[in-house]
């Protein structure tokens, strides 16, 4: 787990500073040490932040080189491929040879020389992005994962490509400029991030899940595809419904055995749920004593499982580590937060994964594992269920009176209801045809968003549905069958709303202070199992979301646990918004709205005036990144205190520079 950086240069003009700035840029990801590489012509240079995690000696270091029958390869690499042990020994087999003991990075150079891409990336198990270059075939080759735990951002200027770990980090390079791309603007507002290849910087984009760069620099030609696919690579069921609970079981231990490979201490984020508590029994059975890690809020019982945690915990004999947050200390850590998100990621429990990243490394464990992705994956979310049953009432509606209906229940629903209700832009999308899901972070809808952009904001370009949504439905009815409703929701949530906010959210709160997060529920061959079932067997039609997991579960659980209402994992910004957090922050963001046009005035008032709503969390998550990289307020002296110490300047000061 590490950060990585590179610049390939068409005419051999790379150079060690500017390669260096960026490497450095993320030296929280990496604090173990760094390294660079230039290859001899000046057109390739590869960067490294490591953070150690498995073969922690010297020889482990990267850039690292191999070579093979003439042929020679480097590479910089951030994640981990759990399942290196058995590659190493298929890769020995066929009389390759290794130099370090056990590095995973070392099987990826071996194996790519062994195997060929292709057949390289399709016997990983892990989580990785990384860079390879080829200096026969002069190529160099940028890979994310399957569903893109590890980011990967580029850069194109002046015919050269840049990337990095992070996107803060290509601004270190003197050719790259933040700017507001306005496009992507519109498209976080609806999602609370931005789909891939997107990202809010204007000329930075990042690789999206399961996707690969292959520059040819013999040719100057680029090339992008997907090289993964959960549907393509779906498998064929089992004869019955017990069967697959059983090989759901089986996978499931698979998954968690292979994330506890480390030559580091292994913890868990654990809530009062069944997704981590399910993780907390797999690894008691493994581990004595296991240290967990659990956020609570002060006054928010709503909010707090932190009694659920302990409770669970204590069953196991856990060493238990619960993190109080309270709404001053959840303020006074936004600005880091945004800083180490890069982009907004507009989750207000970003600030907790935060607090309990460092909770986890002051307790010695640099790796933590964390539930994300078992409800996209095991439909558990019961604003799913509705959204499902609404689409498919919605499917029996007979053709003209059905368009009539949807019209004229888009048009009341428009003139009667909050401008902000999401119940008016469900209402608009079927009365236009669309999906009404498109992903489980639904934000401000269209009429919302007309409303509330300001006069600076360029009203060109695709909508968000035909800019994002299309293109995903499209990929999906190529694959899989358009009735199936929740398949679909499951493959827009994998290929957009996971990669693109739920994992980030782990990753760069976990990477601010060198803690690696790892998510079994996300396991490749677990995705391609489930999808390859039948939809009822998948809850197509049960009213209680994740039955197939929950009867896996019920093995290792009490069964009124596993079916007890979920909670889910929240912050409390909706009750804080007329408290002390929320009053500051909105003064805050009516005076951003008033100086920079960004925003319409009289729509951030009224925003700010109606209650028992999360919605301003966005717009202020914006806020704060804009005056941080647009604004440029984060001088070298803030930079240094924010990156390497982690306090926090104040949002005060901030918006007042």
């Amino acid at each position: 787990m590490c950060g990585i950086a590179g610049w390939i240069s068409r005419e051999g003009r790379v150079t060690l500073p500017p390669l260096v700035n960026m490497r450095d840029e993320m030296v929280h990801r990496g604090p173990d040490g760094a390294g660079s590489w230039i290859s001899p012509d000046q057109r390739v240079g590869f960067a490294h932040r490591r953070l150690s995690i498995i073969d922690l000696s010297p020889s482990a270091a990267q850039p690292m080189h191999a070579q093979h029958e003439g042929r020679k390869v480097s590479i910089v690499f951030n994640g981990e491929i759990y399942n290196h042990a058995e590659l190493r020994r298929e890769l020995v087999q066929r009389g390759m040879s290794f130099v370090t003991d056990h590095s995973d990075t070392e099987v990826l150079l071996v194996g790519y020389l062994a195997l060929g891409l292709d057949g390289l990336l399709h016997r990983l198990r892990g989580m990785f992005a990384f860079a390879l270059y080829d200096d026969d075939r002069r190529r160099v080759l940028l890979v994310r994962d399957r569903v893109g735990v590890k980011p990967l951002y580029v850069a194109e200027v002046a015919g050269d490509v840049l990337f990095a770990s992070e996107a803060k980090a290509l601004l270190r390079h003197p050719c790259v400029t933040a700017k507001l791309d306005h496009e992507s603007f519109r498209h976080y507002l609806s999602f609370r991030a931005v789909p891939a290849p997107r990202t809010l910087f204007e000329g930075i984009q990042c690789l999206g899940p399961g996707e690969l760069l292959d520059i040819d620099l013999r040719t100057n030609q680029q090339y992008r595809r997907t090289w993964w696919d959960p549907l393509e690579r779906a498998t064929a069921p089992p004869s019955t419904l017990p069967a697959a609970a059983d090989r759901l079981a089986e996978l499931l231990s698979e998954s968690f055995d292979l994330r506890l490979v480390a030559d580091v201490p292994v913890g868990l984020f654990l809530s009062g749920g069944v997704d981590s508590a399910y993780l907390l029994q797999l690894l008691a059975k493994r581990h004595n004593a296991p240290e967990t890690f659990t956020v609570t809020y002060p006054g928010a019982s709503e909010y707090s499982e932190g009694g659920e945690a302990a409770r669970l915990a204590d069953e196991v004999h856990a060493r238990h580590h619960e993190v109080e947050l309270d709404q001053e200390s959840y303020g006074d850590s936004l600005i880091d937060v945004a800083w180490h998100q890069d982009e907004p990621i507009a989750a207000p429990v970003c600030a907790a994964v935060y607090h309990l990243s460092r909770a986890a490394r002051d307790a010695g464990v640099p790796v933590v594992l964390a539930g994300e992705g078992s409800d996209e994956v095991f439909i558990g979310y019961r604003s799913w269920l509705r959204m499902r049953d609404a689409e498919r009432w919605n499917g029996l509606l007979p053709d003209l009176p059905g368009r009539l209906l949807r019209r004229g229940a888009a048009s009341l629903a428009a003139s009667s209801l909050s401008w902000l209700s999401p119940h008016v832009e469900v209402m608009r999308r079927a009365a236009a045809g669309e999906p009404l899901f498109w992903g489980g972070a639904m934000e401000f809808g269209e009429g919302a968003k007309a409303r509330l952009l300001g006069p600076a904001v360029a009203r060109t370009g695709a909508s968000t549905y035909e800019a994002v949504v299309r293109p995903l439905r499209s990929a999906f009815e190529a694959r899989g069958d358009a009735r199936d409703l929740t398949a679909w929701m499951t493959y827009i949530d994998l290929r957009f709303r996971l990669p693109q906010l739920m994992l980030p959210r782990l990753d760069k709160m976990g990477m601010a202070f060198g803690v690696e997060g790892r998510v079994p529920y996300l396991d490749h061959r677990l995705i391609e199992f489930v999808v390859g079932l039948p939809p009822d067997w998948r809850g197509a039609r049960d009213k209680e979301g994740k039955a197939l997991f929950k009867s896996v579960a019920e093995r290792e659980l009490p069964r009124e646990f596993v079916r007890r209402k979920k909670r889910g994992f929240r912050a409390p910004v909706a009750e804080w918004k007329h408290q002390a957090f929320g009053k500051k922050y909105l003064a805050d963001l009516q005076r951003f709205a008033a100086r920079t046009g960004l925003f319409d005035c009289a729509a951030i008032k009224a925003l700010a005036a109606t209650r028992g709503d999360r919605l301003y969390f966005s717009l202020v998550n914006f806020m704060l990144w804009y005056c941080l990289f647009i604004e440029d307020v984060l001088d070298s002296g803030v930079r240094e205190r924010v990156g390497a110490s982690r306090r926090s300047v104040g949002a005060k000061d901030l918006v007042a520079l």
